[in-house]
C-alpha cells in the first residue's frame, strides 16, 4: 500500500516570504485575456488588479514578517549557454506588449506604495535571486516562504524553506497549497533535492528545455529511486534494463546535462539582503488611494481613503512612517466609524430637525444661505416596495427622509417616515422586502443590474437577497454588522419623525423646495425629482448637479459617483451604505437605522455635494462648459423626469402572442442547425459549437481567443459571406434568443403595478459621445430589420382614443458632416433637398442623377456612413463584398470628390492631437487619450474618435436641445401631448387622436430650428396606434 505523504504545516514566525514577480504578473495579465479589464480611457489594468488582490490576500492571511517582490531581469546566463531556452513562449502581438509594459508601470507604482521591495540581479531571473535569498534567510535564523506555482521552485524545500502555492479563483478555483520537506515529493515523484534530476531527464515545454526525448514522468522517477542524481544515472547507464530509456540516455546525454545546468536554481549569488527594508511596513495609503482611483478600482478607492481618514482621526501617519504588520493592505479595512468626518477641513455640524418648531428655524436659514443667488444642497433617502424587479427605481420607492447643506459642513437632516426596529425584522426583510439604494454613489445615472454586486450607491457590496423560507425552525439571529446594525444590538432607539409631507405644518418645508427662486445643487437629480414627485412635491430650483458636472468635464470619468467624486476631489472618504446598514442577512433598511445614524450618513451626502458645487463650478467656467452644462444638461433633467414619470403602456395579449412566435421560431431554426450540423448539441455552449464548426464540419478558422477558435458574429459573417449555411442560420438564432430574453420576456415583468406602463431609465452620464442611453428597459437598440423585431415595437401602444406620434431627424450626421466639413458639392447635395445617397453616387460615379443605379446608391450610402465612423478599406470591403483594393480605390474616388470632407476628418485629428480633446457643435467634449498611446491600432482607434466624436457628440447634442425646446412649448400652450422616449435620433409621443397635426407642426418647427446650420435639418413624422406604425 502506497503511504500517503504527509500534509505540510506551514512555519512559525520570523517568516520572509518571498515572491516570483513576474510569474504572478503574467499569471494576472493573461487570466483576463479574452475580456481584460480597462479604465474608461482604455487602459489594461488586469495584471494591476490581479497583483492588488494577491497581495491583499497574502498579507490578511498570512501577515509575513518579511516580504519582497523578485522580478526577471533581461536575458540570463541560461540563454548565453542554450540560445532556444524559452524561445518558444508566443509572443505577444504589439497591443498586448504595450498593454503588458504599462501595467508593469502600474505594477511597479502600487508596489512602491505598499512599500514591498522590488529585487532584481542584471542577469539572473527571479528564481535564482529567491534562491541565493533563501539561502540568506534561513542563515539569518529566518523561516523561508518561496511564493510561486512554479515546479522548478521544489528544489529549495529544505528544512527552514517552504513553497507556497497561491492557488487561484474563478471557476476553476485552486486552493493555496504548502509544501515542505513532509509533503516535497508529492507533486513530481522525487525528493525536492532531485528535482533538477527529474527536470533534467524530462525537460520543461514552458521553458523550452530539452530534456531527454523518451523519458516521461514514471520513467524519471524510477531511474532516479534506482541510481540517484542524474550525473550517477548516465555513470551507469549500461546497467539501466529498459531499452527506450537507456538508449535516450546514451545518445542524448549532452541534452540531459545541459537540462539540468538550465534548471538548476543559483543559490550562491551574492543578493543584496537588507532585511531591515524587506520588514513588512505599512503602505503609503495616500499614494495606493490616488493610484486606485486612477486605476478605476473603486472599492480599493474607497478603502484606501477610509484607512487614510482612520489614521488621520487616530493622529498617525497615512504615508507609511511606522511599521504595522496587522495592516491588511486594505483587502478588510471594514468600518470606521467616526472616521470619515475626521477628513473634511471644517468643523461640522450635522443636526436633526424633527419638531414643527425646528423647521420652521431651518427654513428660514435655508431662505436664508439661498439669498443673493446662492444655492442649497439636497438630499433624499428612500427604500424600494416590495417586490420592485429592479434595484433603483424611484418611481417604485418611499421617502424615507430628506437632508440639506446649506454651508460647508452645515447640514440638517429631516426624518420622514422612519420605523422603530424590531430584532425579527432582518430577517424578515431579508426574504421579503427590497434593499434601500443611495443612487447618489452610483456610478453614473444607469441603474446598477438587478444581480449587480454594486450598491446604488455605488459604494460597492451585494444588495442580493436570499430566498425566504416557508418554515423557519427557530431561526438563528445573525451577529449584526453595520454601524446600525451594531448599535442597535445595544439597545432601542427612539424614532420621532415629522409630520407627512401633506399637512399643514410642512407646509413652508413644500414651499421651499418647490421655490424655484431657490438654488438647489443635488447628485444624480433626477433620482430625488422623482422620489420628491412620488411623495407629492414638486421639486424646482435645480441650478446644478455634481453628478452631470463630472461627467461634462470628463466624459470618459468611469465613476462620477458621489463617494468617488469626494474621495478624489475633496480627499474624503465616505461612509458606504454596506458600512452603515451591514451586509447580507443582516442588512437592514434605511427606515430602521438610528435617526442619529442616518443624519450622519445623509448629511454627508449632501455637505460633499455643496462643497462638490464649489469645485466643479469654476473648472466648467474655466474649460468654457458652463454654458453647455446650464442650458442643456440641467435643463434636460426635468425633461427627463417628465418622460420617465409618463412611461409607455405595452399590449400585453400581444407580447404573449409574440412570444409563441419567437419560441416557435427559434425551434424551428434549431431543427435546421441540427440538420446542418448533422447533430443535436448545445448551441448556446461555445465549446459545442467550436467543436461542430471548426472539427466536424471542418470550416475554416477565422479568429482564435485564450479558450480557441472564436464564434463571434464578426466570424460568423466572414464564414456566412463564403457560402457556408450554418454560421447565418446561428446568428439568426442568436438574435431571436437575445430577443426573447431582453423584450420578450423582460417587458411585461417590467410593468409598474400601479400605472400598468412601462418607465424606462433615461441616462446621462453613460455614453462619451453625449448621447443619452436608457435602461431598465433598454429601448435603444431594438432591431427593427426582421420582421419579429418590428413586432416587439408593435407591442408599444397609445392610451385608448389616443396615438403615438413619432419625430426622427433625417440622416442628421451626414448634415452635420457637411455642415461641419463646408464641402460644396455635399453642402450643395443637401440644399438640393434631393436624395444624399442617390446624389452622392451621382458625384462619386461620375453618372448623371437619373442613372443613378440601386446598387450605386447602395454602395454611396455604405461610403457615406463609413466616413463618419472612420471605416477603412479592409472593413469596408467586408461590408460591400468587394476585394481591399477596389475598397481601398472606393475611399480614394470619394474623398477626391469630397475634398472639403477629407481635409475636415484631418484638421479634427490634428486639433485632437494638439489639444486632447475634440468639441461639438455646442463645445462638449471628448477627449482622446488614445492619441498618445505607442500602439498603432489604439492610435488608430484614436483617430476615428476624433474624426467621429464631433459629428455624432453635435447629434446628441441637437436632440437634447430639441427636447427642452419641445418640452417648454408643451408646457407653454398647455398640450396634452407628452413626450415619451428618445432612441437615437427619434422622438416617441403620445398625443390624442385629433392633436396630431398640431403636435407634428410643434415637433418639426422646434426640432428643425434647434440649430442654425448650413445645410437644412429635415425632421420625418408619421403617427399610428403603435410604435412601428408611427415609426
Amino acid at each position: 500500500m502506497t503511504e500517503t505523504p504527509a500534509a505540510a504545516t506551514p512555519p512559525e514566525a520570523p517568516r520572509l516570504f518571498l515572491i516570483d514577480g513576474y510569474a504572478l504578473i503574467y499569471r494576472a495579465f493573461f487570466a483576463l485575456i479574452s475580456r481584460p479589464l480597462r479604465t474608461g480611457r482604455g487602459e489594461n489594468t488586469s495584471a494591476a488588479w490581479g497583483v492588488v488582490h494577491f497581495l491583499n490576500r497574502l498579507v490578511a492571511t498570512h501577515r509575513p514578517e518579511y516580504l519582497a517582490w523578485v522580478n526577471d531581469s533581461g536575458m540570463s546566463f541560461r540563454t548565453e549557454a542554450y540560445p532556444e531556452y524559452k524561445a518558444t513562449r508566443e509572443k505577444l502581438t504589439d497591443e498586448l506588449a504595450d498593454d503588458f509594459a504599462t501595467g508593469m508601470e502600474r505594477i511597479r507604482a502600487l508596489l512602491e506604495a505598499f512599500r514591498v521591495p522590488q529585487l532584481a540581479m542584471a542577469g539572473y531571473e527571479a528564481d535564482d535571486v529567491i534562491g541565493a535569498l533563501a539561502r540568506k534567510g534561513t542563515d539569518a535564523g529566518l523561516n523561508v516562504v518561496v511564493v510561486s506555482g512554479d515546479k522548478d521552485f521544489h528544489q529549495l524545500v529544505r528544512p527552514g524553506v517552504w513553497l507556497l502555492n497561491p492557488g487561484r479563483g474563478g471557476p476553476a478555483a485552486i486552493d493555496e497549497q504548502w509544501v515542505s520537506t513532509a509533503n516535497g515529493s508529492q507533486r513530481l515523484g522525487v525528493p525536492p533535492e532531485r528535482t533538477v534530476d527529474y527536470l533534467a531527464l524530462v525537460g520543461d515545454t514552458s521553458d523550452n528545455v530539452p530534456g531527454v526525448k523518451g523519458i516521461g514522468d514514471k520513467g524519471a522517477q524510477a531511474l532516479i529511486h534506482e541510481f540517484g542524481a542524474l550525473e550517477d544515472i548516465l555513470a551507469n547507464v549500461e546497467k539501466i534494463k529498459a531499452k527506450r530509456p537507456r538508449e535516450a540516455l546514451m545518445a542524448q546525454e549532452r541534452e540531459a546535462r545541459l537540462s539540468k545546468q538550465l534548471v538548476t536554481i543559483q543559490t550562491e549569488l551574492d543578493a543584496p539582503f537588507d532585511l531591515d527594508a524587506m520588514r513588512l511596513r505599512e503602505p503609503d495609503r495616500e499614494r495606493l488611494k490616488q493610484l486606485y482611483v486612477e486605476l478605476e478600482f473603486h472599492t480599493l478607492a474607497r478603502e484606501a481613503g477610509a484607512a487614510v481618514a482612520a489614521a488621520a482621526a487616530a493622529g498617525t501617519a497615512a504615508d507609511g512612517g511606522r511599521d504595522d504588520i496587522s495592516f491588511d493592505f486594505g483587502a478588510n479595512v471594514g468600518e470606521v466609524p467616526g472616521a470619515a468626518p475626521a477628513a473634511p477641513k471644517v468643523a461640522l455640524r450635522y443636526e436633526t430637525v424633527d419638531t414643527v418648531q425646528a423647521l420652521e428655524r431651518f427654513v428660514a436659514r435655508a431662505r436664508k444661505a439661498a439669498a443673493g443667488g446662492g444655492s442649497i444642497a439636497v438630499d433624499t433617502e428612500t427604500v424600494m416596495e416590495p417586490g420592485a424587479p429592479v434595484k433603483v427605481d424611484p418611481l417604485r420607492s418611499r421617502l424615507v427622509s430628506l437632508s440639506f447643506a446649506l454651508a460647508p459642513g452645515e447640514a440638517y437632516y429631516l426624518p420622514l417616515a422612519h420605523r422603530a426596529h424590531r430584532p425579527e425584522q432582518t430577517d424578515a426583510f431579508a426574504a421579503s422586502e427590497p434593499t434601500a439604494e443611495d443612487p447618489d454613489k452610483l456610478p453614473t445615472d444607469a441603474p446598477p443590474d438587478s444581480d449587480g454586486s454594486a450598491d446604488a450607491d455605488g459604494r460597492g457590496g451585494s444588495q442580493t437577497r436570499p430566498k425566504a423560507k416557508k418554515k423557519p425552525a427557530a431561526p438563528k439571529v445573525p451577529e449584526p454588522t453595520g454601524i446600525a446594525g451594531r448599535m442597535l444590538a445595544e439597545r432601542a432607539y427612539p424614532v420621532k419623525n415629522l409630520p407627512a409631507l401633506d399637512s399643514p405644518e410642512m407646509r413652508p418645508l413644500v414651499a421651499l423646495l418647490e421655490d424655484a427662486a431657490v438654488g438647489k445643487t443635488l447628485q444624480n437629480a433626477k433620482y430625488d425629482v422623482l422620489a420628491l414627485r412620488q411623495a407629492g412635491v414638486a421639486l424646482r430650483g435645480v441650478d446644478f448637479d455634481t453628478m452631470l458636472a463630472s461627467y461634462v468635464l470628463d466624459p470618459g470619468r468611469r465613476s462620477h459617483g458621489l463617494d468617488m467624486l469626494a474621495l478624489e476631489f475633496l480627499d474624503h472618504s465616505m461612509t458606504s451604505y454596506e458600512d452603515l446598514c451591514g451586509r447580507g442577512r443582516t442588512q437592514l433598511p434605511f427606515d430602521v437605522v438610528p435617526i442619529e445614524a442616518a443624519r450622519d450618513y445623509s448629511c454627508e451626502d449632501a455637505d460633499m455635494t455643496l462643497r462638490l458645487r464649489r469645485h466643479f463650478e469654476p473648472q466648467l467656467e474655466q474649460a468654457g462648459l458652463l454654458d453647455l452644462f446650464r442650458t442643456m444638461e440641467v435643463p434636460l433633467v426635468d425633461v427627463l423626469a417628465d418622460m420617465e414619470a409618463a412611461g409607455i403602456a405595452i399590449d400585453a395579449a400581444h407580447f404573449a402572442s409574440l412570444k409563441e412566435r419567437f419560441r416557435a421560431e427559434r425551434e424551428r431554426l434549431e431543427q435546421e442547425i441540427y440538420r446542418e450540423a448533422g447533430v443535436e448539441f448545445n448551441i448556446n455552449s461555445n465549446l459545442q459549437l467550436r467543436q461542430v464548426l471548426f472539427e466536424k464540419l471542418e470550416l475554416p478558422v477565422k479568429k482564435r481567443t485564450a479558450t480557441g477558435p472564436s464564434t463571434d458574429v464578426f466570424v460568423l459573417q466572414e464564414l456566412a459571406d463564403e457560402g457556408h449555411a450554418i454560421p447565418q442560420l446561428l446568428m439568426e438564432y442568436r438574435e431571436l434568443f437575445k430577443l426573447e430574453g431582453t423584450y420578450l420576456e423582460a417587458l411585461p415583468a417590467l410593468v409598474n403595478p400601479h400605472t400598468g406602463r412601462i418607465h424606462t431609465s433615461f441616462n446621462q452620464t453613460v455614453a462619451q459621445t453625449g448621447r443619452l442611453s436608457s435602461s431598465d428597459p433598454n429601448l435603444q437598440n431594438i432591431p427593427i430589420r426582421r420582421a419579429l423585431g418590428r413586432d416587439i415595437r408593435r407591442g408599444f401602444v397609445p392610451r385608448k382614443g389616443w396615438q403615438l406620434f413619432s419625430a426622427d431627424y433625417s440622416q442628421i450626421e451626414l448634415r452635420l458632416l457637411a455642415h461641419f466639413s463646408e464641402d460644396p458639392a455635399f453642402v450643395e447635395a443637401f440644399r438640393s433637398g434631393g436624395d444624399i445617397h442617390r446624389q452622392t453616387a451621382s458625384i462619386i460615379f461620375g453618372v448623371p442623377l437619373g442613372e443613378v443605379t440601386s446598387e450605386m446608391r447602395d454602395r454611396a450610402k455604405t461610403i457615406n456612413f463609413a466616413t463618419i465612423y472612420g471605416i477603412g478599406p479592409f472593413a469596408l470591403s467586408r461590408q460591400l463584398k468587394i476585394t481591399n483594393a477596389e475598397a481601398r480605390a472606393f475611399i480614394d474616388t470619394y474623398f477626391e470628390r469630397f475634398q472639403g470632407v477629407k481635409r475636415y476628418l484631418e484638421t479634427r485629428v490634428e486639433f485632437a492631437k494638439q489639444h486632447g480633446y475634440v468639441e461639438t457643435l455646442f463645445k462638449r467634449r471628448r477627449y482622446v487619450p488614445e492619441l498618445k498611446e505607442r500602439n498603432f491600432n489604439i492610435r488608430a482607434f484614436g483617430e476615428r474618435v476624433a474624426q467621429n466624436a464631433p459629428i455624432q457628440g453635435s447629434a446628441a447634442d441637437l436632440i437634447k436641445l430639441a427636447m427642452i425646446r419641445i418640452h417648454a412649448a408643451l408646457g407653454e400652450s398647455r398640450a396634452d401631448a407628452r413626450m415619451l422616449l428618445q432612441v437615437h435620433d427619434e422622438l416617441v409621443f403620445e398625443v390624442p387622436a385629433p392633436d396630431v397635426a398640431a403636435l407634428a407642426a410643434l415637433v418639426k418647427r422646434e426640432m428643425e430650428g434647434a440649430a442654425a446650420l448650413s445645410v437644412p435639418l429635415l425632421v420625418e413624422t408619421g403617427a399610428g396606434d403603435n410604435w412601428l406604425e408611427a415609426k
